[in-house]
């Protein structure tokens, strides 16, 4: 099958898409999980037949990163000497385009994660992949970015430059972190960082802009390589969803990736579940995703373009108070977020749970039928997990198909064991 691939993209062929129905089955690949010696994950490692999408986490732009690591601080300076502010650029530069991964055998003058990925195109013609700007750590610049429109227009067409010089890449997503504030560097209740309504309603019109910019830069793109360049913007949910025009910029984007994870987490002392797919009486503020999406519908955003979220990852919490295994109480609280994790405390990867805390670690598995939501309890430590499993991930499926939305997306495809989940995930779509 690999072999008809690569003969029909080399000879400008279209082979019928695996995804019949059309449904997204996206997944983002964290550019830094090669590192973890305990379950490396590469380019090579991505499953490739059971997706539709792959998205790069992350690029930025030149710009104020005051506070991500040094580490990533000192790459911006790198990648960004000698060019003007706020242009697009590779952040991580060495795992881009210089660690040796392998051999391919396309033709490009670069190593690391894009050569793999160039590679990784040839073998899968069909597969749309999309570099990501942002993220939680990278969102900062954003927001200093989008006080001048003419910073806005050079961002968009720098960034369109940079997918025509790595002719791999099939478009552009946006992980603003987030329009209107809610993030790292614009907290709401940090009364010295929270944005004022003139500032959130500014990011909103320049949101707008973005967007506009950046689909006329691909479109002209287009119209010279034959490509349909896609675009699309990973939201949060909750408040963070409001400051976008969704009437006006949906009809610019492909696809809306809605961030429905991260309900809840050890930041608080608030329990229960991750990524739930609906809300419940007894949960924390009405969360849940179809609460969510509703809310996205309401706010003018098509449901075909709705790719819904998934977690390959965990959050939990210790001292758990007042749980009895079975029922989760209405006001679930711990005394902490967990103090032990996969790589920091409070978060879990899900090879990590399938692999260290099962019977044998004291650990049982339970599922709220209610919410569509399992989780892994230890009465003697009172740790409570909250995660998605292969039941969640297809009742998320099916869902959404039943909803006639886009399909589903996943942070991120490290997390997997084994790809059991993305198999799950496609499987089920597919259907």
């Amino acid at each position: 099958m690999k072999k008809a691939l690569c003969l029909a993209a080399a000879l400008g062929l279209s082979l019928p898409s695996a995804f019949a129905n059309d449904k997204v089955v996206a997944g983002y690949f964290a550019d830094w999980q090669y590192q973890d010696q305990r379950n490396p994950y590469t380019v090579q490692d991505i499953p490739a037949d059971q997706l539709t999408h792959v998205i790069y986490a992350f690029l930025s732009m030149c710009g104020p990163h005051t506070a991500a690591s040094a580490a990533v601080q000192q790459q911006i300076a790198t990648a960004c000497e000698g060019k003007k502010p706020f242009s697009a650029v590779i952040v991580d530069q060495q795992s881009a385009l210089e660690v040796d991964f392998g051999e391919v055998d396309v033709d490009v003058n670069y190593q690391g994660h894009f050569a793999q990925f160039a590679q990784l195109k040839q073998s899968h013609p069909e597969l749309k992949i999309l570099p990501s700007f942002g993220g939680w750590t990278m969102s900062e610049p954003f927001h200093a970015m989008v006080k001048d429109p003419e910073h806005v227009k050079w961002f968009a067409k720098t960034a369109v430059e940079l997918i025509a010089k790595y002719d791999f890449f099939d478009g552009i997503d946006l992980d603003w972190e987030y329009p209107g504030g809610g993030g790292l560097t614009t907290s709401p209740w940090n009364p010295e960082t929270k944005l004022s309504d003139e500032d959130k309603l500014s990011e909103k019109q320049a949101f707008t802009l973005l967007v506009k910019e950046l689909r006329q830069n691909m479109d002209a793109l287009g119209s010279k390589t034959g490509k349909d360049y896609q675009l699309g913007t990973a939201v949060g949910v909750g408040f963070k969803a409001t400051s976008i025009d969704w009437p006006v910029v949906s009809k610019d984007i492909d696809l809306m990736f809605a961030m429905t994870y991260d309900y809840l987490g050890g930041w608080g002392t608030q329990t229960g579940h991750l990524t739930n797919l609906f809300a419940t009486d007894n949960g924390w503020w009405g969360m849940g995703t179809d609460a969510f999406i509703k809310q996205m519908l309401d706010l003018g955003m098509p449901a075909d373009k709705i790719v819904v979220g998934a977690a390959f990852y965990g959050r939990g919490w210790e001292g758990t108070k007042n749980f009895d295994g079975k029922t989760l109480p209405a006001e679930f609280t711990s005394e902490k977020g967990a103090s032990f994790g996969t790589v920091e405390p409070a978060s879990f990867q899900f090879w990590d749970l399938v692999r260290n805390y099962t019977a044998k670690e004291g650990y049982v598995e339970g599922y709220d039928e209610n919410a569509h939501a399992p989780y892994l309890w230890n009465a003697e430590k009172q740790v409570f997990i909250s995660y998605d499993n292969e039941q969640s991930i297809k009742a998320k499926a099916d869902w959404v198909k039943q909803n006639k939305h886009a399909g589903l997306f996943v942070w991120e495809l490290s997390g997997d064991n084994n790809g059991e989940l993305t198999k799950t995930m496609s499987e089920a779509l597919r259907k």
